[in-house]
């Protein structure tokens, strides 16, 4: 979605929740748009904000937005997110894949910002979605190309084992300077003139958006994104070494 597009989305949610007095909340936001609205909702004084997937390892979440004078606490709205989950469950021998199973969804005439995360396990799957696209997965969907499946409302014991939160590897990386020009050069092995190239090509995402300053610093909890090598979160573990290097470590998406 367009940066302008979102931004007068939020707004217009914030002042509903104003107008109304209670909680407004959105379809599923990816991790960009996630991270532009509360930038955008950390600005305001008069709403409190949320986000929420179903379960803490999702990351496609709803945002819920409320007026601070909202007598709950700063998660208040957190639990009546119109999160539902739906199972899948098939044969055990049977493997369909993520995108196998969007696309049967879709398939139904489902906009994609309606369905969250879908997690897959040894005979079962575990969708979260908004209230009516679960009432059409139950009622529609019968197979996932070739594989058969039926469908029930929430989770059982194998959808809900299926559901963990992406795995993640610590990595150091030997750098001069926490300059963007330096972490891509330690984390793909590319000499800095290189690695400043790999930037100005469009290929360096921070914080999801296309970022070419090679000089730009990076802060804990900063998400690089660098094509053909993943993404990865800045962690606050840094150390100096003897030559007066920066030894940072890296969390990668695995």
């Amino acid at each position: 979605m367009p940066k302008e597009t979102l931004a007068a989305r939020i707004e217009d949610m914030c002042s509903l929740a104003v107008k109304r007095g209670r909680p407004v909340y959105s379809s599923f936001m990816n991790e960009s748009e996630q991270y532009l609205a509360g930038q955008l909702l950390k600005k305001r004084g008069d709403i409190k904000f949320c986000f929420s997937g179903g379960n803490d390892a999702c990351i496609r979440k709803m945002l819920c937005v409320m007026p601070d004078d909202d007598p709950g606490g700063e998660d208040a709205g957190y639990d009546d997110l119109p999160v539902y989950a739906v199972t899948l469950s098939y044969r055990k021998a049977d493997k369909p894949g993520h995108r196998d199973i969007l696309g049967a969804i879709m398939g139904l005439g489902i906009e994609r910002d309606t369905v969250g995360d879908i997690f897959i396990g040894e005979g079962a799957a575990a969708v979260f979605c908004t209230k009516t696209a679960s009432e059409l997965i139950r009622d529609q969907l019968t197979s996932v190309g070739r594989i058969g499946v039926s469908v029930s409302d929430g989770l059982n014991e194998s959808s809900a084992a299926a559901v963990k939160p992406a795995a993640c590897a610590d990595i150091t990386v030997n750098i001069a300077s926490v300059r963007t020009d330096c972490i891509v050069s330690g984390i793909t092995g590319l000499s800095r003139e290189k690695a400043a190239a790999f930037i100005r090509s469009g290929s360096f995402l921070l914080n999801y958006e296309e970022c070419d300053s090679v000089s730009r610093t990076v802060s804990e909890g900063d998400c690089l994104t660098l094509r053909g090598y993943g993404k990865f979160i800045v962690s606050g573990d840094q150390t100096n070494t003897k030559k007066g290097r920066i030894r940072l470590i890296l969390k990668k998406y695995i």
